[in-house]
């Protein structure tokens, strides 16, 4: 009795606003431009709540790249380099100095310089080749922890044939000095 009812139901439908359609069937077959609109809006309700409900990431700008004394070492560097070398803050030793392909525990060895970084690397104006790290040495350099950390990379650089030169932080300094510094490391 319930298949009948439906079968009426559906030939009841087809003779009014549907009555183009033979069966059931054919109504939903001669809809399919609705069908496609339909599903093409669901899709793109689906991407805009992808890309838009993401909501903000927990991010935020640092206000400055480098320390204070960072900052004056950087301006006294400026004028010691001119154009010769091109200037680079806050590297990652990782992105200098490359593991030695078919090394043993290479991964081990990457893993101790990929969170590390240099204050301030001059690179060849023209090509962008490193050619001497700098490190500023502040107070936290005396901690056991900090110079274990420094040999390890002073041991890293000079293994790589890349120079590193340190200079203790200081209230000023003379860009002549710095320059005689780097031209002799280098």
């Amino acid at each position: 009795m319930g298949t009948q009812a439906g079968r009426q139901a559906c030939s009841e439908l087809g003779k009014g606003w549907f009555g183009r359609y033979n069966s059931g069937m054919d109504w939903i077959i001669g809809l399919w431009p609705l069908w496609a609109l339909v599903i093409l809006v669901a899709a793109l309700v689906a991407l805009l709540r992808a890309f838009a409900g993401r909501g903000k990431l927990p991010y935020e700008k640092r206000p400055k790249l480098v320390t204070k004394a960072e900052l004056r070492f950087y301006k006294s560097l400026s004028k010691a380099v001119q154009d010769d070398w091109a200037i680079f803050a806050m590297v990652r030793i990782a992105d200098i100095l490359v593991v030695t392909k078919g090394a043993p525990k290479r991964r081990t060895w990457l893993n101790k310089i990929l969170a590390k970084h240099i204050d301030f690397v001059l690179c060849d104006p023209s090509t962008l080749e490193p050619m001497v790290a700098i490190e500023l040495d502040d107070s936290s350099h005396q901690r056991k922890d900090r110079q274990e950390r420094d040999e390890f990379v002073d041991h890293a650089f000079e293994s790589a044939g890349l120079p590193l030169v340190r200079f203790p932080v200081r209230s000023s300094y003379h860009a002549r000095e710095i320059r005689e510094i780097i031209d002799r490391a280098i």
